[in-house]
């Protein structure tokens, strides 16, 4: 298992990891792939890469889901961020052919931050098949 440490800059935000997964990956080998986020107010999504506004318009609208400003009872103020990862999900689990992540044309993976900004950490583990 590869252990990816990654820091966030902002509130909420997209980074794209698809090239650090990669790099996770072993060479000449197909199997599966599972990237695992193990933070309450984060998550991981694969989605468009080529145009920035698909990222800003999910955030847009998690913040119309989950705002700020809505009467939350957990008191340490961070609820909008626990309700967008339970929107996104901790995990995603991808094909790899011959050392290479199976990805449509447009398609990245995208970590999901929204209670930063942190520290973060992101497990990555290549299972061979």
């Amino acid at each position: 298992m590869e252990v990816i440490t990654i820091k966030t800059s902002r509130k909420t935000q997209f980074l794209d990891i698809t090239d650090l997964v990669q790099k996770a990956i072993p060479e000449n080998k197909s199997g599966i792939c599972v990237v695992y986020v193990p933070h309450t107010t984060a998550g991981v999504i694969v989605n468009e890469g080529a145009d920035p506004d698909v990222q800003r318009d999910i955030l847009n609208i998690f913040d119309k889901l989950a705002p700020e400003d809505f009467h939350y009872y957990h008191i340490e103020g961070n609820s909008p961020g626990h309700v967008k990862s339970t929107l996104t999900g901790p995990s995603v689990v991808l094909i790899v052919e011959k050392g290479k992540l199976v990805l449509g044309t447009w398609q990245r993976i995208f970590f999901g931050e929204y209670d930063g900004p942190r520290t973060r950490k992101i497990y990555v583990k290549f299972i061979e098949g």
